[in-house]
Formats: C-alpha cells, structure tokens, sequence
C-alpha cells in the first residue's frame, strides 16, 4: 500500500510537470469556443473569476487571480482532508502490518505469502483504507488544471475583449502588467504587445514573482516534509531505538527520488513564470501560500484527528 502511495504521487508530479508547463498543449488561447476536452474544467473556473472580477475584484485582474485562488484551494480542502485522514490511517495500521510481515518473514513459500497478503487485507479493510484513497490527490487535478488553464488564457481574452476579457479594466499591479511577460511592453501609440529591452518594471516583477516561487515552493515542501517525519517518529515513540528498522536500499532510493523530483518541481515553476505572463506568477505564489497554511492546520489538527481515529477503530 505504501509503494502504491509513492508511485502514484511519482506519477502526479510527473503529470503536474508534463502539463503545467505547456507540455500538454496550447494554453495561450482565449476562453472562448470549445478546443479540447480540458475545457470542461476551464469554462467552470474561468466563471468562478468571471463572478470574482465583477464583484469583490473590482475588475481588477490581480485581485481576481488572488481571490479566485483562495475560492479554488478551498473549494478542493474537503479532498485534502480525505488525503490527510488516509495518512492518519496508514500511520495507524502500521504496526499491525509490522507485526504481520515479521511473522511471515521466514516464510517464503507460496502458501505463507498468501496467507500474510489476506491478513494484511483484512487489517487495511478494518481500518478502511483501499488503493482509491491513494487516488485522492488525483481528483483535484481537473480542478487545479482547469484553473490554471482559465489563467493562461484571460491574457488573450483581455486583448481580444471576449466575454471574460471585457471586466477587467486594470492588469497592472505595482506597476507590472498581469498579461504581459517579462520581455514584453504596451506599445502607447497602437496599443499592441511589443518586445521589450533592458530591465524594465516588467521584467523585474516578473523576476521577482518568480523568486517568490521558488521560495514559497520549497518552504511548502520542506514543512510538509517534517511533518511527515514528525509523524513518523510519533509512531515509533514507544519503540526503543535499537529496534527501529533501518531503511533498507530500496527505501533510500525512493526518497531520494521523491525528493529529486519535487525540487526539479520547484525549478521547473521558476522557469514556467519566468516564461509565462505575471499573473501566473501571482497564482502559483499565493497558492503555495496557501498549502503551506493548509499543510500547517492539517499538522495542527492532526493528533485530534488521529485519537478520534484510534477510538474509532479500537472500540
């Protein structure tokens, strides 16, 4: 169960990165007609900023990427609950697991394995835990993708003053243009994207949202990083050190795959703003600060939740 968990959040990173930096196709068009199957995702969200942008967002596009962020993050926390409480779960069922497989561990025939396997099941069914919640996190990628590619195509619908585009009457914030580039300007004469030169305020914002990335990125990782670690030893709290197992090569390999790839991630969204306009800058900042807040609750909330849980199963 637990090499089920890491390969599929393998495969969700590698997804995350194939399609949220443009591998997966076209994202610079604008919401308007029907080209391709994402957008039964992007036309809900891109109506959630349309709500966004002409109430509280003052037809401020900034505004509208900030509060529609927060709207979207929240709208999928009940599946980030639902993923916390499985951890909770596997951090529980452990020790029986534990005990299971170091009782079958001179048994290497064919008849112990499967009766270890069916003891294994029947401890993963009374706690209730299954392949699907391993699935969990997979459910918030229509809505984060489709989201994301809202985003990417209000610059071209603000250009071409379509339905969404024509609420927004300001893009700029400090200066820095939402719609724009790092290497691009407004042309005052003809009102046409042109390419800029030197370091300008563009290309300085968009510079520093991409820092705040970066940053914000590896802060969310590494507190949700210790607050697995801080799990994992609260589990082993009654073990004496000597009889902790070791991570064998096969684990060490593992996380320092996991690992590997989530700083490529962080690097890989450093260089996806820098390339892209600002406000997907703004976008990927404030929701990386609000996992971090989001991983900060769920470790707050945590021991409650895992006592409730202990009653609930032991009774």
């Amino acid at each position: 169960m637990r090499k089920h968990k890491k390969v599929v959040l393998l495969l969700l990173l590698l997804l995350c990165t194939f399609l949220l930096t443009g591998c997966g196709g076209s994202t610079d068009k604008p919401i308007e007609g029907f080209h391709g199957l994402w957008d039964i995702f992007v036309y809900p969200m891109a109506g959630i900023m349309w709500v966004i942008g002409k109430t509280i967002g003052f037809g401020n596009y900034a505004l509208t990427i900030i509060f529609a962020t927060l709207v979207v993050r929240s709208l999928a926390w009940p599946i980030y609950a639902k993923t916390n409480d499985m951890q909770l779960k596997m951090q529980l069922v452990q020790p029986e697991i534990d005990k299971i497989q170091k009782r079958y561990a001179q048994k290497q025939d064919r008849e112990s394995q499967q009766r270890m396997q069916m003891e294994m099941m029947q401890v993963y069914k009374k706690y209730g835990i299954g392949f699907s919640g391993c699935l969990m996190p997979l459910i918030q990628m229509p809505i984060f993708i489709g989201f994301y590619r809202a985003i990417s195509g209000i610059p071209k619908s603000i250009t071409e003053n379509n339905w969404i585009g024509k609420i927004f009457k300001d893009t700029k914030l400090f200066g820095v243009d939402m719609i724009l580039k790092q290497n691009e300007a407004i042309d005052k004469a003809t009102g046409e994207i042109i390419q800029s030169t030197g370091w300008t305020t563009q290309r300085w914002g968009v510079l520093i949202l991409a820092i705040l990335v970066g940053v914000t990125q590896i802060v969310s990782m590494i507190i949700s990083n210790r607050r697995q670690k801080k799990q994992k030893e609260d589990q082993q709290s009654n073990v004496p050190m000597y009889r902790r197992p070791e991570q064998n090569s096969q684990q060490k390999t593992t996380e320092m795959t996991m690992k590997f790839m989530l700083y490529f991630m962080a690097a890989m969204m450093v260089v996806f703003v820098w390339t892209s306009p600002a406000g997907l800058g703004v976008y990927w900042v404030v929701g990386n600060i609000y996992s971090t807040f989001q991983t900060w609750i769920g470790h707050v909330s945590s021991q409650k939740r895992l006592e409730k849980l202990k009653k609930k199963h032991n009774r």
